[in-house]
């Protein structure tokens, strides 16, 4: 006969305790001393407690005939989904505290599947922060009773139960792409999770020691075949998943002969609390102060997904709603789920600006609430962590669990999709899983850790990153030690001090031409301004392979980041405003172009890059980041102006004050020249700006552009420019009246001949203000062969009978 043992032996170690605490002994005789009635001899005997009931665990001769085996759903205070697949009839699962010899919730399996084989069982009315022991008990075809084991969950606990602690693995792409990595996540769970997050002889420590396992998409190679789910997940994982929830999102392997998600949502049961009608592809789940939000990225992703802009809308308002819930209940922890990654190290198609909509808003709830939050993805298959520039935001790339891993020792697969971002400090191309350690209260913090192997001959799990994310006062404030005075263009460097320079990891730099920093204020952060940045070298010189993973390299090894040559950093990259948050909302591929983000401050146009141009005063400050990622305040602010001349306005009657178009060219439509007080409307600067047709001076019979422009001959410059030594800065004040009609500021170049020579800052440039002056600036060093500058103004009225572009304090200087 089948007896299952473990629990035998706990109810065993039941019985017997219940008894010797119920019955009487030698030392309860002595206490009770002699019967006062008799004066002596054997005391009188006292009514004890009935013996407990001790009631049996449920015995079979058989095992139920699973398909797939029991494994965790929807974890709660009070509730656990128990989930299985089996030809058997009349499923049922018990449960009660482990060990404890009591009655058993008894929960009958409800089909889950349209061919009736998939079961779910939903444990409700359960104690919280317990373990509870539990079987399924079927019977086969001919009416026999089945039983499985023992197996173990415990419940997530609750505000009152006093825990300050826990942990969570997070996975990603346990997809099988070829059947060589077949072995890596059963690895993964034998010699990774049973071995050094529990103890698998005692299969119940991983319910105690792990809350959860996060899966962030493409759980399956083909989410449309039912052998994918059955061999390649549960198959592989079935050492834990009796005993430790699964928590997963769709990636787009999962959607592949599976449109519907018919079958991920046959195997997968989140908690129903997402948006009606898309349920099972986003929800969230609370672990005391910590919130896990679970969202779908392949409809609203691009080059790996059929983007769609409604299920982008519906999906952003839920997840803003579940925001302010958690901002109300005062989470200190929100960690975002989805498969497409915002950047993408080494998969630059990989990358969705639908994902960098989530990630924003996950930062605006750091931001709001000084909480830390974060994000896990996949969709390529290395791991890499990364930090958001201003906020407490953990980056994470959970895979590989199984996914095959990118070639980096080939040279065309690193031109055409590897970036080295500045918002990952580490990439490793392996295999490996993380693991995520909250801690609550008043010190609250997140550390994780990653533990690299699964191929055979790489089962250590050493521990090969680590990171900790509190919010602790950062006091290290930096001292100007270089950066002032005049420069010259190709020597200037930066430099600061602080008091504990070994409690630095990473400093970040701001420049700007304002000294409020109040305008455009260009960030350096990043790769070569940290301790560390792991990345790979050139294709020919990575060691490794294709199963052990890739060698990467530390290429700030030895660095000095307490200074910084801006020139040499200019000479080798781009500095922009927000460092990488310009490759947010501008992507590599077309395919990735989706939309314009509302998020993207610069709508969709290129942001603006950092020349030293001559002539020019730029202000800068630092701070400096603790190893726990707290910023410190900025230094003081300190200026240097580079060498040089600066001319004055080119341009004749820029800000309108003769009263007319002097200077100017109508080229369609009608220019007109408005006083502020009369229009309702104040300069930008004087009194007069430029407007569209209309406003009391007519209007042409065409419709409805209006532009003029003013040519300014360079020729006396063509030395310079011929010698790549002078920069161009154009700029004007933008505004309209209530954001519909369209401005339009253009920077032409011309040849010799007038016809027009390419440059990145022709535009058109333009603004949806609504009567608030926006400063529009474009500058750079101008091509070889320019000999004229043309500078249009104007726009195009939408709607009503006055077009309402409005353009004030228009100028040209050249720096040289």
């Amino acid at each position: 006969m089948f007896i299952p043992n473990r629990a035998a032996l706990a109810l065993g170690l039941s019985a017997l305790v219940l008894a010797g605490c119920g019955g009487s002994s030698s030392d309860s005789e002595a206490a009770a001393g002699p019967d006062p009635d008799t004066g002596g001899g054997k005391p009188t005997e006292l009514p004890g407690d009935p013996d407990p009931v001790i009631v049996p665990a449920p015995q079979a001769d058989f095992t139920p005939e699973f398909i797939v085996g029991p494994y965790l759903q929807a974890p709660g205070t009070d509730t656990m989904t128990v989930m299985f697949e089996t030809g058997n009839i009349e499923p049922e699962v018990w449960a009660r505290p482990f060990g404890s010899g009591e009655e058993f919730h008894k929960v009958g399996g409800e089909v889950h599947s349209s061919d009736g084989l998939v079961y779910r069982a939903q444990l409700t009315g359960l104690v919280s922060n317990t373990l509870y022991e539990y079987y399924v008990l079927t019977k086969d075809g001919e009416g026999i009773q089945r039983v499985t084991q023992p197996f173990a969950f415990k419940t997530w606990p609750g505000a009152s139960d006093d825990v300050s602690e826990a942990r969570f693995i997070a996975l990603s792409d346990t997809q099988l792409d070829r059947t060589i990595y077949e072995v890596v996540l059963r690895n993964v769970v034998t010699d990774g999770f049973m071995v050094h997050e529990c103890d698998a002889s005692q299969p119940e420590t991983c319910a105690e020691n792990i809350a959860g396992i996060t899966i962030s998409g493409d759980v399956v190679q083909t989410g449309g075949n039912r052998g994918h789910w059955r061999n390649q997940l549960f198959g592989r994982m079935a050492d834990i998943t009796p005993y430790v929830p699964l928590i997963t999102v769709p990636g787009n392997h999962d959607y592949y002969s599976n449109a519907e998600l018919q079958l991920y949502r046959t195997y997968m049961s989140p908690p129903d609390n997402g948006s009606v009608g898309y349920e099972d592809h986003w929800y969230y789940l609370d672990y005391l102060d910590l919130r896990l939000v679970g969202l779908d990225s392949y409809p609203i992703s691009g080059a790996h997904g059929k983007f769609n802009a409604d299920t982008l809308v519906v999906q952003r308002q839920w997840l803003k709603e579940t925001l302010k819930d958690a901002e109300l209940q005062q989470k200190q922890f929100v960690m975002g789920m989805f498969h497409h990654g915002c950047l993408s190290e080494m998969w630059n198609a990989g990358e969705s600006i639908g994902s960098c909509e989530m990630v924003t808003e996950l930062e605006k709830y750091s931001e709001r609430n000084d909480a830390v939050t974060g994000h896990f993805f996949g969709h390529t298959h290395t791991y890499s962590r990364g930090q958001s520039l201003n906020t407490s935001h953990l980056w994470l790339n959970a895979a590989s669990a199984s996914g095959y891993i990118e070639p980096l020792d080939d040279a065309n697969f690193q031109n055409s999709q590897v970036s080295d971002y500045d918002t990952f400090e580490v990439s490793r191309s392996e295999f490996g899983y993380s693991v995520l350690t909250y801690r609550f209260g008043a010190d609250a913090s997140v550390t994780l850790e990653r533990k690299k192997g699964g191929y055979d001959g790489d089962l250590d799990f050493e521990v090969v990153d680590t990171v900790t994310f509190d919010a602790e006062v950062n006091n290290n404030l930096p001292q100007v030690m270089a950066g002032t005075g005049e420069l010259p263009a190709t020597a200037v460097a930066l430099a600061i001090q602080v008091a504990a320079p070994d409690q630095v990891h990473e400093v970040q730099w701001q420049i700007s031409e304002t000294d409020a920093f109040d305008e455009v204020v260009f960030d350096v952060w990043g790769n070569e301004t940290r301790r560390q940045n792991l990345f790979y070298d050139e294709a020919s010189l990575v060691g490794g392979d294709l199963y052990m993973g890739f060698e990467g390299i530390d290429t700030q090894l030895g660095a000095d980041i307490f200074q910084l040559d801006l020139s040499g950093h200019l000479a080798s990259r781009s500095v922009r405003p927000g460092a990488d948050a310009h490759y947010r909302w501008n992507k590599r591929y077309a395919s990735q172009a989706t939309h314009t983000s509302v998020y993207d401050e610069y709508a969709g146009q290129a942001r603006p890059q950092l020349d030293l141009k001559p002539g020019t005063t730029f202000y800068w400050r630092a701070r400096v980041r603790d190893a726990s990622m707290n910023w410190s305040a900025w230094s003081t602010v300190t200026s240097f102006t580079m060498e040089g001349t600066r001319t004055e306005n080119l341009l004749v009657n820029g800000g309108a004050e003769l009263g007319d178009l002097t200077g100017w060219t109508v080229s369609s439509g009608a220019v007109n020249v408005v006083v502020g007080v009369s229009n309702g409307l104040a300069a930008a600067e004087g009194e007069r700006y430029f407007t569209g047709r209309g406003f009391g001076n007519g209007q042409p019979a065409d419709c409805c552009t209006d532009t003029a422009y003013q040519l300014v001959d360079l020729s006396a410059y063509a030395t310079r420019i011929d010698a790549g030594e002078v920069y161009l800065e154009a700029g004007a004040e933008l505004t309209t009246w209530n954001g519909v009609d369209e401005t339009a500021f253009v920077v032409e170049l011309l040849d010799a001949s007038g016809q027009p020579i390419a440059w990145s800052g022709t535009g058109p440039h333009t603004t949806k203000t609504a009567k608030n002056w926006e400063t529009v600036t474009v500058n750079g060093l101008l091509p070889a062969a320019v000999r004229s500058v043309k500078i249009y103004i104007g726009g195009t009225r939408k709607q009503g009978t006055d077009n309402d572009v409005y353009f004030d304090d228009v100028t040209v200087n050249l720096l040289y």
